[in-house]
This record gives C-alpha cells, structure tokens and sequence, in this order.
C-alpha cells in the first residue's frame, strides 16, 4: 500500500516539474524574441534618427561699389568701395530642427580680415533650409594693411583681386526632445572680381561640417 502512494506523488511532481521547465523555456523563449524585437526597432531608430551633418551652400556673390584706384597725389592713398553681396543656404538634413546661434562671414585679402557681416540666430526647420543674406563692405584700410599699396597695384594692374569668404554657423539639434548635438557647418569660397567692372569672374567653394 504505502509503494503504490509513493509512487503517485512522485509521478505527480514529476510531471508538475516538466510543466514548469515548459513554462520556463517559453518564458526565457518569449522575452529573447521580445529582445530581439526591441533591439531591431532600436537599431531602426538609430538610423532613422542618427544625427546628419548640416551643411552650407554659397548661391551666388554680387560685387558692387567703385572700380579701385590708387591715387599717387598729394599723398599716396587707396581709394576703394567694394561691397560684397552673398546668399547662402545652411540645410539641415536631421529630422529635427537645427537652431543656430549668430552666424558669421569674413571676407578675407591675401589672408588678412578686410570684411565682416553677421545675421542673427535662427531656425532651420527638420529636413528643410534656410537663406541668409550677407552684406558686407570691403575695408580699404585693411586692404593696404594686407597687401601693401605696391600689392594692391599689382592685383588692380593685373585687372583682378581675389578674395575668401569663409562662412561659420554655429548650432544645436535636439533628437527626440531629449538629446541635444552640437554642430558645425562650414564653406570657404575663393571669390576673383573684375577690378575694371567690379564683377564676379570666377568662384570656388568647399563645405565641411561637423557634428
């Protein structure tokens, strides 16, 4: 008597342990997949979100002002007014918007300063661009500073004067409302002016930046 009700308990408990062991394999099987799930949408999120460089475009440049002259009498002296007009285009390619504080453009001859002009602090919207418009007029002072009245003569003999416009914007993006990036986006153009006609001849820019 007593063997046979051994035995039934311990069938009993036998069988209530593989049920548990199938419930814990299913379970630990379950909450991988959930894992696995939750890594792949994570992983999508990353690229979808991952922050992108903004960048910035130069649209055109347009010289006006007064063709440079050089005047030997009385004194010797540089008569110049040239100014600078530039369009540029800052994209931003997150989908999140990028707020920028001031940004800066210097107009540098022969590699000193001779210009400057700033725009204020701004908005370009998710996946979207925004222009600023710079004016800025060139400093005769600085010019003769930077090259020398004999080196002013020369580019004005020459019938050309070649300038740098190197433009900075400065900014954050905000992901998901948490995260905020600092970025950087940069463009240096080589810009070469007509001294005769005060017309932009040629230009070359480069963009770089940073997040």
């Amino acid at each position: 008597m007593s063997g046979s009700g051994d035995a039934a308990p311990a069938r009993h408990n036998a069988g209530h342990g593989r049920r548990r062991r199938r419930v814990l394999v299913w379970a630990s099987f379950a909450a991988l997949v959930l894992l696995l799930v939750a890594a792949a949408a994570a992983i999508a999120a990353l690229a979808v979100l991952r922050p992108r460089d903004p960048t910035t475009e130069l649209l055109s440049v347009n010289a006006t002002g007064a063709t440079p002259r050089v005047a030997a009498l009385p004194a010797v002296s540089v008569q110049l007014n040239v100014t600078f007009l530039l369009v540029v285009r800052v994209r931003n390619p997150n989908r999140a918007e990028f707020r920028h504080g001031a940004a800066t453009t210097t107009l540098l001859y022969r590699g000193a300063e001779v210009g400057a002009a700033g725009v204020p602090a701004g908005t370009v919207p998710s996946r979207g661009a925004a222009t600023l418009r710079l004016n800025m007029t060139v400093r005769a002072d600085r010019v003769v500073a930077a090259a020398g009245v004999g080196g002013l003569l020369a580019d004005v003999l020459a019938g050309e004067m070649e300038f740098e416009a190197r433009t900075e914007v400065r900014g954050r993006v905000k992901l998901l409302g948490l995260v905020r990036r600092s970025a950087v986006a940069r463009s240096l153009c080589r810009v070469v002016i007509g001294v005769a006609d005060v017309k932009v001849r040629r230009q070359e820019c480069h963009n770089e930046s940073k997040l």
